[in-house]
């Protein structure tokens, strides 16, 4: 077993290596023109994405394999009688809805064994006290159970349209797509500031992932509406039991393992948005942790290119944007005030911004949002994003203070409609 002090010196060493950076960068006689060679490939790197023709997957409708639908369900009673209705209604030839009931102590399996009861495809899986903690080993235990050649991952809270299966599975004809993730869009997205900004979210990760595979990157993964290949699935030996974000885990091991991720626009899968500040601080702190985890867990096989260079560089490019900039934005802060000069990753920074900035309004556009309202839109998912940077640095900054621990907070769902 790995030990749990492992991360820390791992992420300790990252941070380490980023402080180091930083510093030559402010103490080389060149180093304004270092940050601005930086800020020159990112800003390549994102026009090549901002101009890259949308991918074009090919389906075959014919292709209607046995599908097994999965659910992790824990305290569900308020969001499960409507997943049940809405997921046995499906209009699918050969399917299967597994559900499991990790510990509830709510009402969750009691309603689930009275929608069970006029609904024919669904089975119910309560797991026992005292199982392996996790969505991942929900999973696991589902897998084992499941008869389909796809599965189909939902969280609770899901909703999608009747022809869901009709219109994704078919991608599966072809035989190295490993897995496919589709765009999720909040429900209650008129709500307030936070759920406005996680609506606006969604559509630039609509449109990065898009425009990501349109230059040979990697698409991923995002837990909610996902359909992986069974056999491709068990090649790389199921769901990592221990992760906290069973998606972004097993989107590193199908591309190491050279199966493709996919990814499209429509039909998407509607899902609640967290309400309030801390409820957003807790789901992101743990994707965070889970996404920066996965580099150091596959970091032999990453840096020796197993995905592929245009991969492997579309995530290293992704990867110290999303994971790495923050905290060497907050080291050149401090050298730059106590050497009394400038911040000299401003470049960057500003090349990152204009960067998001343009995929939230074009992910809106691709939506078919209005104008007027994709200009709204933009600034404020702009303005919302930047809790990133904290929920950054903070979460790194704990990982490497304590041991590793494999918690599963659950986001609770309220219902919405």
């Amino acid at each position: 077993m790995e030990d749990p002090r492992t991360r820390q010196w791992q992420t300790a060493l990252v941070w380490a290596c980023v402080l180091l950076a930083v510093a030559g960068v402010h103490l080389a006689p060149q180093g304004l023109l270092v940050a601005g060679l930086l800020a020159v490939g990112a800003g390549l790197y994102a026009g090549r994405l901002i101009f890259a023709l949308p991918p074009f997957l090919e389906s075959n409708p014919d292709y209607q394999p046995r599908v097994s639908v999965l659910v992790a369900a824990r305290n569900e009673e308020s969001v499960i009688a409507r997943l049940v209705d809405n997921l046995c209604a499906l209009d699918y030839p050969d399917y299967e809805v597994w559900v499991a009931d990790d510990g509830s102590t709510d009402a969750t399996y009691r309603r689930l064994v009275e929608a069970g009861l006029t609904r024919p495809r669904l089975n119910i899986l309560k797991r026992p006290a005292g199982s392996r903690p996790g969505k991942s080993a929900v999973l696991n235990d589902l897998l084992a159970r499941a008869k389909g050649d796809i599965l189909v991952v939902f969280d609770a809270d899901a909703q999608v349209q009747p022809d869901f299966l009709r219109r994704t599975v078919p991608y599966f004809a072809d035989p190295n797509l490993g897995a496919l993730q589709v765009r999720k869009a909040i429900v209650n997205a008129e709500e307030n500031f936070w759920t406005r900004g996680q609506a606006a979210e969604m559509l630039l990760d609509a449109w990065q992932q898009q425009q990501r595979s349109a230059v040979g990157g990697t698409a991923e993964l995002r837990g909610n509406g996902q359909l992986v290949r069974t056999k491709a699935l068990k090649a790389v030996r199921g769901w990592t039991e221990s992760t906290v974000t069973d998606d972004l885990d097993l989107t590193f091991k199908l591309h190491l393992a050279g199966w493709g991720v996919q990814f499209v626009a429509d039909p998407c899968v509607y899902e609640e948005g967290v309400t309030t500040w801390q409820a957003l601080w807790r789901q992101r702190s743990r994707w965070a942790e889970g996404g920066f985890q996965r580099y150091l867990d596959y970091a032999a096989p990453f840096t020796a290119l197993k995905m592929g260079s245009l991969k492997t560089l579309d995530q290293v490019v992704f990867g110290a944007i999303q994971y790495l900039l923050p905290v060497a934005g907050l080291f050149d802060l401090v050298a730059a005030r106590l050497s009394g000069s400038l911040p000299l990753l401003a470049p960057v920074l500003t090349v990152a911004s204009l960067f998001t900035l343009t995929g939230l309004f074009l992910g809106q556009r691709q939506a078919n949002v209005p104008l007027a309202q994709a200009v709204s839109g933009t600034l404020l998912g702009f303005v919302y994003f930047l809790h990133w940077f904290p929920v950054i640095v903070v979460k790194l900054g704990r990982m490497v203070l304590q041991p590793k621990r494999l918690v599963w907070i659950k986001t609770i769902h309220q219902g919405s409609s």
